[in-house]
């Protein structure tokens, strides 16, 4: 891992209730996360086969490499791509 060093880009600021975690205010909030970060460059592709009347189906999330600034406390998530 290295250490990512650069300019904060606009940030995603989450309100977060006293007894949430990240990954909950995240939850709470995820069509606004989601948003956000497809415009950063979030590529999604999905795939679907059906094989003897059985359906599957795959989902898949990229986004492109990139460090973020997350600040967390008792009352909002703050999270910034660095460029």
């Amino acid at each position: 891992m290295q250490k990512c060093e650069g300019k904060e880009e606009k940030p995603l600021i989450l309100i977060s209730d006293d007894n949430d975690t990240i990954r909950e205010t995240l939850s709470k909030n995820s069509e606004e996360f989601i948003d956000y970060i497809h415009k950063l460059g979030l590529h999604v592709e999905h795939r679907e086969v059906t094989k003897n009347y059985v359906n599957h189906s795959t989902t898949t999330l990229t986004l492109k490499t990139t460090c973020f600034k997350v600040d967390f406390n008792e009352n909002l998530v703050k999270i910034a791509p660095l460029k």
